[in-house]
């Protein structure tokens, strides 16, 4: 018999992962019930300083603009473009997010994301704006739909 071969990179298939948010949040509530609310915020500030080095490389020295793009290529991929607004100017980048893919998904599956859900918009972009040297702000997150309003902003030194 002979051996077929497919040569498929994972770039060739389509990007969505909607399931992940149901075992993404698992696995923070995992974390937060074994090691509290610190250990989730540890957690995801190593998962965030791993990650995300190829976008603190290619943006380290760039303008606000590019970080905005990367913001927006996130909702992009989740196919709600339609949620995420933003208000960007030299000095602070402020996004608006009408509901969260993540628990848009989740609710509609019958899943409560966990109280460390949050912690995916407030500690992942924390790391993300310390990374760049950026501060980071989170002016509202309702829990309900996941909508939210955070900035990046130059920080005066």
């Amino acid at each position: 018999m002979e051996n077929l071969v497919m040569d498929i990179k994972a770039g060739d298939n389509k990007y969505l992962h909607k399931d992940f948010h149901v075992t993404g949040d698992n696995g923070l509530m995992y974390v937060g019930q074994m090691y509290g609310d610190n250990g989730v915020r540890e957690y995801l500030t190593q998962f965030t300083k791993a990650f995300y080095v190829p976008l603190f490389e290619r943006y380290k020295e760039v303008d606000l603009t590019a970080l905005m793009e990367h913001q927006k290529h996130l909702y992009e991929e989740e196919e709600m473009p339609e949620v995420f607004h933003y208000e960007l100017s030299d000095e602070r980048l402020t996004i608006t997010v009408d509901k969260c893919p993540g628990v848009t998904f989740m609710k509609e599956h019958g899943y409560t994301p966990s109280k460390w859900y949050i912690e995916l918009t407030r500690t992942v972009n924390m790391v993300i704006a310390d990374e760049l040297d950026l501060g980071f702000s989170l002016e509202y997150y309702n829990e309900e739909d996941g909508a939210c309003k955070y900035s990046f902003f130059r920080r005066a030194f």
